[in-house]
């Protein structure tokens, strides 16, 4: 900025300094060689302006136009529009510039320097350069610099067409974009205290140090520009200018009077007065004082004395020095633009807002000031690659129009150039979030260490805890303000000092997205030290429960060499998601592993309380007030930093201000005010406040007075309201869409673009100072409050309540601005009304697509991070639920909130809004998020075939029907065979890591507990399906072993249920203990038996008595209110496994493996021994008219019992397995059953029988356990696959419900030709076979009866016959079973009959068009003929135990074989009569579960129990690892090539993969089920047949004929 001044030259009615300038004429330089070819891009746009059209209009305007004065010319031209309306995105060569930008995302990213990393994930405070390293919120920041009013067309045009163009281009690139344009926006206020030339001065240096890529653009035209008197001369300079002056014998009394002695400076100075409004003779005393201080300067200093500068350049001058001459990266960060106007000075043209004049004359000095710096200074000091000299011949508006748009595209080609190369050599690097993390919490522990002072003493307690072997956490406690987070930045830094070796964590709770929840604080600190340590990243859970478990091993890793200190602060700020503010992720029970040290921080708050209540005998450090004595002490060393004093009397008022308030944050904050006193002024005593809001609210008052009141209400309330800040722009933004805001700044003048000035923000931000700070979010630098006591304070004032007489509170309409701005409500202009006329102007702002750029997944988009964050929660704020509903009910928001990594975020999200909202469409996206949430979180892109997998007709799979198929990120598999109907399944929950067998519903419904095999007991929302308590540290399952015969556990392990009230929760353990807790997840009591495990516990009707079973047929029944004892029962009767209470409390079933006992529940004695219709009984329930109990057991039955009697009536078959769980409806009419055949049948009672009205499948494993609400409308299971699912009951009594098949799929195979497919299922001990063209129908034969369930089958090469391998078992777990297995060979046709392969104890085979090869339980691997069933050859692998996988293949000569047992999989090649080892391939990570060979023999593939999929090269005689394909996160259950061999599917846990062989074994597409196995029938589809007893046809590629 910059502006002309002298006697003449009064300020206009804006407040705005005019300018002053003097003509110079500059001849245009010739172009160097370089600039020249940087042209030739620019032909097409030269093109298009030269088209017969433009040119038509340009002679004809050029040969019709007369000229005008230049003023007169470019104030015309700057109020035209240039460019034809097209937005410079939409014209060329910009377009491709835009494209340019995403080639470079394409590019491999550059890793950050190895040695960085590993110093910053080990703590390193101070000692490594960081100054390589990319910040993680880049931004390119460019100050303007020119005189005002002869560029303003210039200015403005950039403004409006290359500035909104440079923040797209930046933004595809995850930049920020911004400008700092000091020519709007000077207030009278800023005038008169002269301290806008500071300013720029603090914004050029901004600019310069933050920009990653240009950083300041220089317009310079005729102008010199405004030569302001210096703001302050220090003391002994002007007494040697003043005494120069009176030995020349010149009056200084007007300097004397401009000036006044402020003793308060270091040194002591001279301030200039602030101009008064009143004084008329300003101007004229002004330039009387600037020619005798330049007088006096030149004789005292000389011209080459920094001195000198000081009273001679103008602004201009000066900021070219700080931007250019003094920036020793000028040549990549400066842009200079050199205007020549054509007889400038002429009597025509002359003009004061051209050039600098005193009175009409041409101001001689200034003209040679100009004409010095543009000839001189420049020319040395500016490369000349950065200057472009501009020629304006004539001042015809048409012509300057060509002139202004060369100098547009010039100017925004420079700086794009310079951003896509400082961006691509600078910032296109590997993203690595948790080292960002980590040099983020090292930034702002150097800042919190800068202002620390003090505390010596809780600084040594650190240091002697740090030096002790104590094995609990140290606690850091004291009030807001007192200086605990400086303490622990100064801790932490002097650890790494003194333990070199250390590994120091450091967190700063609640300043960073990812310490705001414990789960994502968990989640980065254990891949820090995961990665310290180098251990496998990939073992880090996601559950939160296995988090909590992990963080512990992680901690475990410390050694004595290499010990880990672990710094976390604010404890109370971290919010109460997975109940983080209760600390039990911290296992505070739990000693510390040995060479762990632990610090952590909070407020008195309810965290405080629970640290002292588990940390008995901690080291507590209670960060106190400062005492009064050293309140001095302190205050002379912080004025003594800033060069300040006060006097006595200033000293006095605030000494007694700090004794009401004797913090440091008090302290501070007094002395950022004090330091602006003089010494030469009185301070009133309510300068201060006795408080720290008090203190806070004093500084928003001033900030107010100077800036305007509503300006900065709605600048800070934006900024507080915000959920994680907001960005210099995106305030700018915001702000330049406040019609109420601009209203009162341009109450004087209307600006050719209506946007907020920058200057104005740049005031109140630099008089905030530290108090505003900026911090990492999203990717970008927002503005945040420095402590939460301005937090607080600017809530309260700003956010609370309303501005000046509004009705509603700003909080709200912040809420409503921040919503509009990120939903891109104004990316197209925005309506404003003045004097009548209402009009849509443009306001620049940034548009908001949810992708900015880099649109190719595989190499990184670039994310609308902020918008991804900050939008969800306004719409939450303002119970916005349409507009919420419109923004997540949209499958690419899911995509991309997830890929961005907050996903969790998401869930959170969605789970406030169906609580508050009651919206049920809100409610099905969260369920549909919940259930797919371990999918989301690992592949985001997944989730289009997550949508599609919903039953047809659902909202979610809706949503696919508004997308561009041809843009999702892979092929969709679409399920030919659909039939229609009403998913009664609302939502499955996913949390427990290992086998689920209990299952209950809190009585009124809103609550789902479960416990599982993984040790944990786990509450759930079941609206949501949020998991909200976890207790962990629950006994370890005790399976049986061979002593006890079955090998197989019978009951649910630590079984759960809630008390008749909800309120409370008991549990057994398998140890035998009884447990109760409150919902929260407390404990309140326990009890140990010192019985077996508890196999059931249930509460009484009544809620007085819990009733425990326990495996060593001992009941017990406790009081509910305290576990005390009320009655022991030795049943004494085999293994109990189940207990009922009757509804009216009166009777108590209980089941024994071999039978059913009744007791009456006055004195629990028994009144009935039944044995039972079935080998082992399961389970039991009464009927809810107390007629009957029902049970259910291995004989795959319900059973009927006379609750009075006890006697056995009758039993009912209908499951094809085991039943474990039984459940009433509350009027009895209805009956659900769980079974090991993985589905829920619902029966309906009749007058004389109960019927089976529907099946319902959806788990993949055992149905363990179903629990039902009181009021009979939502039903829970929980299952072996680890899952809940909630099921709506009048949709399973009522509704169409899927079809489930007869048993999850054993084997699916089709036979070469794709005319057949043998299938076998559930427990099954046959094989069918399907005609593929009928899939609808039955088989159209089945094998006879094998030995036992199926476990292997394959078609030979022209599809006669089907080879059969079973499991040698029917599902009895006996030891040794297996051996029994056989392969029976069946023929297709109905004649023929079966034979078998003569081998013992197969384990598995695979067909080649001429043999049989087969792996054994004894390690041999043997070879028989196809035609002859002979064996033709054997041999013995290495290995001593079983051969679990074989394939063969063979192709013309070549034959080859892979077998595997455990790790190892060995490739031999067979020559007729020998075979010869080609390969010992022990490179796979886990026991391999499946191989296959392609085709055509090139590729091996093997899968295991890690679920990665090793590809092999075997076409040559070595064979080499092709590729590990990690996708899969479970083990490998199946591998199978197309029979072209193009497409490989894989099949493994949830998911099935698809392969293009051909593509590099690239990813295809993904199916979310559980299949278990998979056939091809061409290249085109694929059937798979699910652990849920599924079928499906799969289309997973459009077949295009030949």
């Amino acid at each position: 900025m910059g502006s002309g001044s002298s006697k003449n030259d009064k300020k206009n009615g804006n407040g705005i300094t005019p300018a002053v300038k003097t003509e110079i004429h500059t001849p245009v330089k010739e172009q160097p060689a370089q600039e020249v070819r940087k042209e030739e891009m620019f032909r097409t746009f030269k093109a298009e302006q030269n088209s017969p059209s433009a040119t038509k209009t340009n002679k004809s305007g050029n040969a019709n136009e007369a000229e005008l004065p230049w003023k007169q010319a470019l104030d015309k031209v700057e109020a035209m529009e240039i460019w034809e309306g097209k937005n410079r995105e939409e014209r060329s060569p910009w377009k491709e510039y835009l494209q340019k930008a995403d080639d470079i995302l394409k590019k491999p990213r550059k890793a950050i320097p190895k040695e960085i990393v590993s110093q910053i994930l080990q703590g390193d405070m101070t000692a490594v350069d960081i100054s390589s390293v990319p910040t993680a919120q880049p931004k390119v920041v460019v100050f303007v610099s020119s005189t005002f009013t002869d560029t303003k067309a210039e200015r403005n045009h950039l403004m409006k067409d290359v500035y909104p163009y440079l923040r797209s281009l930046c933004r595809r690139l995850g930049v920020e974009f911004g400008t700092v344009d000091m020519r709007w926006g000077v207030t009278k206020e800023a005038t008169l205290d002269h301290s806008t030339v500071d300013m720029c001065v603090n914004e050029i240096h901004r600019c310069v140090k933050d920009s990653v890529g240009p950083a300041f653009l220089c317009l310079m035209g005729h102008k010199y520009g405004y030569r302001p008197l210096p703001a302050q001369i220090e003391q002994s300079e002007l007494d040697t200018l003043l005494h120069h002056l009176q030995q020349a014998g010149q009056d200084t009394s007007m300097i004397k009077s401009f000036y006044s002695l402020d003793n308060n400076a270091v040194p002591s100075e001279f301030v200039l007065k602030p101009q008064t409004e009143d004084n008329k003779t300003w101007w004229d005393d002004v330039e009387t004082i600037q020619n005798q201080l330049r007088e006096a300067s030149a004789a005292c200093f000389g011209k080459e004395n920094a001195k000198y500068d000081k009273y001679h350049i103008s602004v201009t001058e000066t900021e070219i020095h700080e931007g250019v001459f003094n920036n020793q990266n000028a040549k990549d960060q400066a842009i200079f633009i050199r205007r020549d106007l054509a007889r400038f000075d002429s009597e025509f043209h002359k003009d004061r807002k051209i050039l600098d004049l005193v009175g009409k004359e041409v101001d001689e000095y200034a003209h040679d000031k100009l004409a010095e710096l543009r000839e001189k200074k420049i020319t040395s000091k500016v490369h000349p690659d950065t200057v472009r000299d501009m020629k304006y011949e004539e001042g015809k508006p048409t012509q300057i129009t060509d002139q202004i748009r060369d100098l547009c595209e010039h100017v925004c080609k420079t700086m794009a150039d310079g951003i896509l190369e400082s961006y691509e050599k600078r910032l296109h690097v590997e993203e690595d979030r948790v080292f960002q993390e980590a040099l983020q919490h090292r930034t702002h522990a150097n800042e919190k260490a800068g202002l620390f002072v003090g505390r010596e003493h809780e600084i040594g307690m650190i240091s002697d805890y740090l030096h002790s072997e104590s094995l609990t956490p140290l606690v850091v406690h004291g009030q807001s303000g007192c200086g605990k987070t400086a303490l622990m930045a100064v801790a932490a830094r002097k650890a790494k000092d003194v333990f070199h070796n250390a590994v120091v964590v450091l967190r700063f709770l609640g300043t960073t997205g990812q310490t705001a929840s414990a789960r994502l604080l968990l989640l980065n600190v254990c891949a820090q030290i995961t990665r310290v340590f180098d251990k496998d990243l990939s073992a880090i859970p996601t559950s939160y429960k296995d988090l909590v478990k992990y963080f512990r091993t992680c901690l475990a890793f410390a050694t004595s060499d290499k010990p880990i200190i672990v710094f976390l602060d604010s404890l109370d700020q971290l919010n109460n998601e997975d109940f983080g503010q209760n600390l039990a992720w911290l296992s505070l029970s739990e000693d510390l592993p040995p060479n762990v040290r632990l610090v952590v921080s909070s407020l008195p708050t309810r965290s405080l309380d629970i640290l002292k209540s588990h940390l008995k005998d901690a080291v507590f450090v209670e960060v106190k007030q400062l005492s009064i004595n050293e309140g001095p002490e302190i205050l002379n060393k912080m004025l003594e930093a800033k060069h300040r004093r006060v006097t006595e009397s200033q000293k006095s008022l605030i000494i007694n201000a700090f004794k009401k308030c004797p913090l440091p944050l008090f302290l501070r904050l007094v002395v950022d005010i004090a330091e602006r006193w003089k010494s030469f002024e009185d301070v009133d005593s309510d300068a201060l406040a006795d408080d720290m809001p008090g203190l806070i609210t004093k500084l928003f008052d001033r900030l107010e007075s100077r800036y305007g009141d509503m300006f900065v209400h709605h600048s800070l309330g934006y900024i507080t309201a915000s959920k994680n800040g907001l960005s210099l722009a995106e305030l700018e933004d915001i702000l330049s869409c406040d019609d109420e805001v601009l209203d009162s700044i341009f109450k004087w003048w209307i600006p050719p673009i209506r946007r907020m000035p920058p200057l104005l923000w740049a005031r109140v931000r630099n008089e905030l100072g530290i108090y505003l700070s900026e911090k990492g979010t999203d990717g970008i630098s927002a503005y945040g409050w420095y402590h939460r006591q301005f937090w607080e304070t600017a809530e309260k004032r700003y956010i609370q309540r309303p501005y000046n007489k509004d009705k509603q509170n700003f909080g709200e309409k912040a809420h409503t601005a921040i919503a509009n701005y990120f939903e891109g409500k104004w990316d197209n202009g925005k309506l404003y009304t003045h004097k009548g006329e209402t009009k849509n102007e443009d306001r620049k702002i940034a548009k908001q697509p949810l992708v900015l750029g880099g649109l190719n997944r595989e190499t990184k988009r670039q994310l609308n991070r902020r918008k991804l964050t900050e939008l969800p929660y306004h719409l939450i704020q303002l119970k916005e639920w349409d507009r919420f509903k419109k923004l997540v009910l949209d499958l690419e928001y899911v995509e991309a909130k997830f890929e961005a990594g907050d996903g969790y975020n998401c869930l959170s999200e969605l789970i406030e809004a169906t609580k508050r909202s009651a919206c049920e469409d809100i409610k099905r996206i969260t369920r549909f998020v919940g259930s797919n949430l371990g999918f989301l979180i690992r592949e985001p892109s997944g989730v289009y075939q997550m949508a599609l997998q919903q039953a047809r007709g659902s909202c979610i799979r809706e949503l696919l029907d508004v997308l561009n198929k041809e843009s999702l990120p892979m092929p969709l598999m679409v399920n030919l065979h659909e039939s229609d109907y009403d998913d009664p399944c609302e939502m499955t929950m996913h949390g427990h890591t290992a086998t689920l067998r209990c299952c209950n519903f809190s009585p009124t419904g809103d609550l789902i507990l479960s416990s599982a095999d993984d040790c944990t007991m786990r509450v759930w929302d079941a609206t949501t399906g949020a998991e909200i308590v976890t207790i962990t540290s629950l006994p370890e399952p005790i399976f049986p072993d061979e002593s006890e015969g079955m090998q197989l556990m019978l009951h649910p392990v630590n079984p759960s249920c809630f008390s008749r009230t909800g309120e409370n929760i008991a549990n057994g353990t398998e140890l035998g203990e009884v447990m109760l807790w409150d919902k929260s997840g407390v404990q309140l009591c326990s009890q140990s038996t010192g019985n077996k495990a508890v196999v059931y516990i249930q509460f009484s009707p009544d809620n007085r008595h819990i009733a425990t079973a326990f495996k060593n047929s001992v009941l017990s029944i406790w009081s509910s209110a305290d576990l005390n004892l009320v009655k022991t029962v030795n049943i004494d009767w085999y293994d109990l496994t189940c207990l009922d209470f009757s509804r009216d409390g009166k009777k108590l079933a209980v089941m024994s493996t071999r039978g059913l006992i009744l007791l009456d529940t006055n004195e629990y004695n028994v009144t009935s021994k039944t044995p039972g219709s079935c080998y082992t009984n399961l389970c039991c329930a009464f009927h809810p008219t107390g007629s009957w109990v029902m049970t259910g057991g291995d004989d795959s039955c319900v059973g009927i019992w006379n609750a009075e009697t006890g006697a056995f009536i009758s039993k009912m078959r209908k499951h094809t397995a085991w039943i474990w769980s039984i459940q009433f409806t509350p009027d009895g009419k209805h009956m659900f059953t769980g079974s090991s055949d993985r589905s829920m049948k619902v029966w309906q009672m009749g007058e004389s029988r109960w019927d089976v009205i529907a099946t319902v499948g959806g788990h993949s494993h055992r149905v363990s356990m179903i629990s039902i609400t009181g009021s009979g409308d939502k039903i829970v299971t929980s299952s072996l696959d680890r899952s809940l699912k909630v099921w709506d009951t009048k949709t399973l009594l009522q509704g169409a419900v899927p079809p489930v098949g007869s048993g999850h799929y054993l084997t699916c195979m089709t036979s070469p030709n794709g005319a057949l497919v043998a299938i076998s299922q559930g427990w099954s001990r046959v094989c069918g076979i399907l005609e593929t063209g009928n899939p609808d129908q039955e088989p159209k034969k089945y094998t006879e009866a094998h030995t036992g369930f199926i476990k292997m089958v394959q078609f030979n090469h022209d599809g006669s016959c089907l080879y059969v391998l079973d499991h040698g078992h029917c599902g009895t777990y006996d030891a040794g079973s297996e051996k029994n297995a056989r392969i029976e060979i069946c023929p297709v046709s109905d004649d023929g009959e079966s034979t078998y392969i003569d081998v013992e104890s197969p384990y598995c085979f695979s067909l080649t068009n001429k043999h049989v090869v087969v792996g054994t339980f004894s390690g041999y691997i043997h070879m028989f003929d196809l035609e002859s069933d002979k064996e033709i050859f054997k041999w013995k692998s290495r290995s001593t135990g079983t051969i679990t996988r074989v394939a063969a293949w063979n192709g013309g000569s070549r034959y080859l074989v892979a077998a595997c047992f455990g790790q190892v999989c060995q490739i031999w090649e067979f020559n007729g009569s020998s075979v010869n080892l080609l390969a010992d391939l022990t490179e796979n990570d886990s026991d391999i579960s499946e191989v296959s060979f392609s085709p055509d023999g090139r590729y091996l593939v093997n899968g295991g129990n890690s679920g990665k999929l090793y590809i092999w090269d075997t076409s040559n005689k070595k064979v080499t690892l092709y590729k590990v394909a990690t996708e899969h996160a479970s083990y490998i259950k199946d591998v199978r090539f197309s029979t072209s061999g193009n497409y490989l599917a894989t099949s493994a846990g949830l998911t099935m993969r698809m392969w293009d062989v051909k593509n590099n074994f690239n990813l295809f597409s993904t199916y979310y089920a559980p299949v278990n196995c998979a056939s091809f029938l061409n290249d085109s589809v694929v059937i798979v047949g699910e652990a849920t007893g599924n079928r499906k046809f799969l289309q997973f590629r459009k077949l295009v004929s030949n």
